[in-house]
């Protein structure tokens, strides 16, 4: 009876696993300037009160990496997001620039990832 019950055990261990899997999003975060300038590094402003990532299905909040190269890769629970950040992008000519991403900010704009792996372009604004 304990042989037969550690196979079970053992089994719906290996079955939960693969489910995990199918539950997460691999995402990779690319983000734009406006006129189109190379971003070297991308800061999110962590003190500002309006930073968020989050997952409408379970209220999960993630913390936005920092962008190398205007690119960051991180593994997400697949659902239905809002994301919205200020931060400042370190441009390629030395500039430095304050900038939101505003895009998914909303229920109405609310951005769906669902796929097993997905690119997510974030457009951003300059505030300064």
């Amino acid at each position: 009876m304990k042989r037969i019950t550690l196979i079970a055990l053992t089994a719906l261990l290996l079955v939960s696993c693969a489910k995990q899997d199918d539950v997460m999003c691999s995402l990779t975060l690319t983000a734009q300037m406006p006129s189109g300038e190379k971003i070297v590094a991308l800061n999110v402003d962590s003190q500002s009160g309006g930073n968020y990532f989050r997952n409408l299905n379970t209220g999960e909040t993630y913390t936005i990496p920092r962008l190398v190269n205007g690119r960051a890769n991180m593994t997400i629970l697949k659902g239905v997001y809002v994301i919205s950040f200020d931060g400042v992008a370190a441009l390629s000519d030395g500039q430095g620039k304050k900038v939101r991403c505003a895009q998914y900010a909303t229920l109405l704009t609310a951005v769906t990832l669902t796929e097993d792996t997905q690119t997510l372009e974030l457009p951003l604004i300059v505030l300064q």
